[in-house]
């Protein structure tokens, strides 16, 4: 029966399904690599090919391991008012309907007070759990202060999976958004982050609590809409028999450096050949399965070019111009020039 692999949030994950050109399962290389070596057993062997494909996975950013994905943004939430405590996580509802569709969504009651990321909701009481304790400021004398709010998507969690972030596009806006800004330059830019829902670059911050890769999409978006994206991934080690190699990720080069694995385990007491002939051969096929991943490199770069560029690709703000181009695009004040490009 063929597992399919795990999946992720508004991702399009692969089926399980044998992708015509990789040739080989994971028990059909265990097998092939085992032959080489009677004394090493499955157990190590498959654990030989997980640490040989991550080291393949981590030499480019194969066609493969290449996902399409979006970006789903929710409208802004503001109805109500929020009691807040000082040094304290919870927030109180009032007249509010929060529910839990606001877990992971960022709080805020002013501009002079950090972003909050609500970790949990008690609907029933009308509550937010913030990730840090509500630290102000407040007028003097007070510890707590009833104020409007706006809670909005600011981050977003892309899935545990993404190694980065391939190409996004605001549709709305009709622009490709920008993909390497920091957290430094937004600060720089709008330390108070007072500008809202233009969406154009996407900054990467800190790892969540669970080790995932999570951006902070800016201008935070106040309507719904969705940014298509694609994004690098990092496959899953392999454990059943049937699960597969990303597609286009060549079973025979694996091999290669399998057998070399195999040869230099416990060569003394392989049977079929001598330690020093265990360990020649060895180098053989190193040497084979550096020749062999830099044919895979070129057919990759076949399949997608990724290890050059051209000017236009890299920048957002490479745009045609012309009266079509913007009656179609969203224009800025500085048309087009500057900041947003």
């Amino acid at each position: 029966m063929i597992v399919p692999p795990i999946t992720f949030p508004n991702q399009v994950s692969l089926s399980g399904a044998q992708p015509f050109v990789n040739q080989l399962n994971f028990g059909q290389i265990t097998g092939q690599i085992c032959s080489w070596n009677p004394n090493a057993s499955s157990a190590d062997v498959q654990n030989f090919i997980n640490y040989i494909v991550r080291v393949i996975y981590s030499k480019k950013t194969w066609y493969g391991t290449w996902r399409k994905l979006q970006i789903v943004c929710p409208a802004a939430v503001t109805g109500g008012t929020a009691t807040v405590t000082y040094n304290s996580n919870v927030v109180q509802g009032v007249n509010t309907s929060w529910d839990n569709t606001l877990i992971g969504r960022q709080f805020r009651t002013g501009l002079n007070n950090p972003i909050y990321t609500i970790v949990n909701v008690d609907f029933e009481a009308q509550q937010l759990i913030l990730e840090l304790p509500w630290a102000g400021p407040l007028p003097p004398s007070q510890s707590t202060q009833t104020t409007g709010y706006n809670i909005v998507q600011m981050y977003y969690n892309l899935g545990g999976n993404i190694k980065y972030i391939k190409t996004c596009v605001n549709v709305q806006l009709g622009y490709k958004m920008k993909l390497n800004w920091t957290q430094d330059l937004l600060n720089k830019i709008d330390p108070w982050r007072i500008w809202v829902n233009f969406a154009i670059p996407l900054a990467l911050l800190p790892p969540d609590p669970t080790g995932n890769y999570p951006v902070e999409c800016w201008p935070a978006p106040f309507v719904n809409q969705a940014f298509p994206a694609t994004a690098y991934t990092q496959p899953a080690n392999l454990q059943d028999d049937l699960d597969q190699l990303p597609p286009y990720i060549r079973a025979d080069v694996v091999v290669l450096s399998g057998i070399a694995w195999v040869l230099r385990h416990k060569p003394k007491i392989n049977p079929y050949y001598s330690e020093a002939i265990a360990v020649s051969l060895a180098s053989d096929f190193d040497k084979k399965f550096m020749a062999a991943i830099e044919d895979m490199w070129n057919e990759d770069e076949n399949l997608y070019r990724t290890s050059s560029t051209i000017t236009e690709e890299d920048y957002p703000e490479f745009t045609p111009g012309g009266d079509l181009y913007s009656a179609t695009h969203a224009i800025m004040g500085d048309a087009g020039v500057g900041l947003w490009g």
